[in-house]
């Protein structure tokens, strides 16, 4: 279990009980979490907690002229996908008519998201705009396929995931509190520099 918890950790898996709960195990036992840990700073990197989300990630220690092209193509990819993600999530509470974003273990059954979209024109129109940009761009013309293929592209992501393969029943990962954590920092920066001007601050959001 060793060699499969860090290799996840190193390819920017986010261990958390929803998305790998053998690994999370694994990683809850102090003398596992410590071997983990010691590796990962044998290559410069740490094994992070977030707390708020009882969730594991790997970062980079420090950043330098060894890891800067790597850390630069992380962080264009999550840039690429985080303004559809957050529509995504503002798409959610607007059909859910619910104030709380989804967390790891948060539940959403697909099926019950149908009939709003169905009576609400507005929820169709952002829908189709959503689908029309990267990462969730398709063809898909129908309300309920369009909704489905973005579920399907969400677990490809990794932020979410089923039980089982029919499901319509989808959990959520802590990759999506990761997006809070990115959302945060970019609220509390008055501009983000990329890609010639990473700073450490993105140290604590790269995985």
């Amino acid at each position: 279990m060793f060699k499969q918890t860090v290799q996840k950790l190193l390819t920017g898996a986010v261990i958390c009980e929803t998305a790998f709960a053998d690994e999370f195990e694994y990683l809850k036992a102090d003398d596992n979490r410590q071997r983990v840990a010691d590796f990962l700073g044998n290559l410069d990197r740490n094994l992070t907690y977030l707390e708020s989300a009882d969730a594991f990630y790997c970062t980079f220690q420090q950043v330098d002229q060894d890891n800067s092209a790597e850390l630069s193509a992380l962080f264009s990819e999550v840039r690429s996908s985080f303004r559809p993600l957050v529509e995504f999530l503002e798409l959610l509470l607007a059909v859910s008519q619910t104030d709380l974003p989804l967390h790891a273990k948060s539940v959403v059954n697909i099926n019950e998201l149908f009939d709003p979209f169905e009576h609400d024109q507005t929820l169709r129109q952002q829908l189709r705009h959503l689908t029309s940009n990267k990462p969730f761009k398709s063809n898909k013309l129908e309300t309920r396929e369009q909704l489905v293929f973005i579920f399907q592209k969400l677990e490809e992501m990794g932020y979410l995931v089923r039980k089982n393969a029919g499901s319509s029943r989808y959990y959520a990962t802590a990759r999506f509190d990761i997006i809070y954590l990115l959302i945060e920092f970019l609220n509390d920066s008055e501009r983000v520099e990329l890609p010639e001007n990473e700073q450490q601050q993105q140290e604590e959001l790269l995985f």
